[in-house]
């Protein structure tokens, strides 16, 4: 089995809500349900976009390390939760970079959870009218495939994420596996142009468990390795950069089972809750965080 790949351009081309795109926004909502992730093509985030940011982080990765240490904010315990954006010394495009990439990863988002909501039976707003203001998180992480590119290494254990949504664009070397709401495992195959939508735990929250949060692990695999035999060849760059962005919902936004969700057998399970206080609780679940809260 491999993830559809939604075309977001009808959607975004067409103001009326016909039986057409009524019917993508179903499946957006099922594929999120069965699955907890989601391929998706948008014309607004192309991928020479995508090619522009991951090139400038390989540049920054490849850095010093006492260099890299200057941007660690482990008071925020790595979360940078409404805090201000890292803007080392030495890339006058960092900014421009970040924020055009940014901007058009949640403006996909953004799209994605108006249709995840109509196919959900929910108003079309029901899930970005709590994302306004949100302390969104554009995280790329780095991954040293020279040090570390042996098959079965472990770069992010089996988890999920504790944000609304999760965006990728796609990495130059593959490695991130999924957990199927039936338990199966699979590996994504995220096409060219194409980006990785994945659940988390807030929109697990407002469907009362319909969509749950996806489980994944990102691990060199033999996939992996090929494309750092292919990186060796033509002399690339062996850092694997991942470029994610976490959407939240804003911090004094209430987290409970929305709309037809609250009469759910499950509802009881997901009690109402502020995001901000929800992801803080988290954090010290996970040990990001000190004992407060736990």
């Amino acid at each position: 089995m491999e993830l559809p790949v939604i075309d977001l351009a009808p959607y975004l081309e067409n103001s009326s809500l016909d039986s057409e795109i009524e019917s993508v926004c179903l499946e957006v909502s099922r594929t999120l349900r069965e699955t907890g992730a989601l391929l998706v093509k948008d014309p607004r985030c192309t991928a020479e976009d995508n090619d522009r940011f991951i090139d400038m982080m390989e540049k920054y990765f490849q850095q010093p390390e006492e260099f890299k240490r200057l941007q660690e904010r482990p008071h925020l315990h790595y979360q940078e939760l409404n805090s201000e954006p890292v803007i080392p010394e030495g890339f006058p495009e960092w900014k421009s970079t970040m924020d055009s990439w940014g901007y058009k990863m949640i403006s996909a988002i953004e799209s994605v959870a108006e249709m995840a909501a109509i196919g959900f039976g929910l108003s079309k707003d029901a899930f970005t009218s709590l994302m306004q203001q949100g302390p969104h998180l554009l995280a790329p992480t780095g991954s040293d495939l020279r040090a570390y590119g042996k098959e079965g290494t472990v770069f992010a254990g089996y988890h999920y994420d504790l944000n609304f949504l999760t965006i990728h664009g796609r990495s130059r070397f593959p490695g991130l596996s999924i957990w199927l709401r039936n338990g199966r495992k699979m590996e994504v195959k995220v096409p060219v142009g194409c980006l990785l939508i994945q659940a988390g735990k807030q929109i697990e929250w407002l469907t009362a468990g319909e969509c749950m949060a996806g489980m994944h692990e990102v691990v060199v695999t033999n996939r992996t390795t090929d494309a750092i035999k292919r990186a060796l060849e033509q002399n690339c760059s062996l850092w694997r950069v991942s470029s994610t962005l976490f959407a939240h919902m804003a911090s004094d936004a209430v987290l409970k089972p929305l709309g037809h969700f609250s009469d759910s057998p499950l509802a009881s399970k997901y009690p109402p809750i502020c995001a901000g206080e929800f992801v803080e609780h988290e954090l010290a679940v996970i040990n990001l965080k000190g004992n407060k809260g736990a």
